[in-house]
């Protein structure tokens, strides 16, 4: 199974990337990522066989940190890839801190995961014009009180994401 841990916007949190993703889509076109998939990855794994699912729930139940806020403030696009996000011009040190609390857990287990340097950000638009400019967009403040385990399913449509587990923060 295909799985990552990730933090899961609430009501008020989608309702915002959604705004933000109906902007940057008006101007730069592209393909809008599904309202109900809008995440913010933690640690992507990729495929994992489906025994080592108790070992990732565990690892995630042993998890513990604060909860914490932070501010999605850079509405940009790659060009690289042409993916329009909402991300962040820091990176607070409790969201750090948490996804090195889950690759640690991962590393103990010998799971491997994807490893390059953490970028948090929410993917809005794929196959955007970026060379179309960004809109300026307020800030998102986005407060942390837990995060989750999903499985994806690739499917012609796109995507479908199953969450696995919920772990609160303290």
């Amino acid at each position: 199974m295909r799985v990552f841990f990730a933090l899961w916007p609430d009501d008020n949190i989608r309702q915002a990337l959604v705004e933000a993703q109906s902007a940057v889509h008006g101007l730069a076109g592209g393909r809008r990522m599904r309202t109900e998939t809008l995440h913010l990855t933690l640690v992507f794994i990729g495929d994992v066989a489906c025994e080592r699912l108790p070992d990732l729930l565990r690892t995630a139940g042993n998890v513990r940190t604060a909860a914490f806020e932070f501010s999605l403030d850079l509405l940009e696009c790659w060009r690289r890839n042409r993916i329009a996000h909402l991300g962040a011009s820091v990176t607070p040190g409790p969201l750090s801190g948490l996804v090195t609390r889950i690759e640690s857990g991962l590393m103990a287990l010998q799971i491997p995961f994807d490893q390059r340097p953490y970028v948090p950000h929410v993917t809005l638009v794929r196959n955007s014009d970026c060379a179309k400019g960004n809109p300026a967009w307020p800030p998102v403040t986005w407060p942390v009180r837990d995060f989750v385990l999903v499985r994806s399913s690739l499917r012609p449509e796109g995507a479908r994401y199953e969450q696995l587990g919920r772990w609160p923060l303290l």
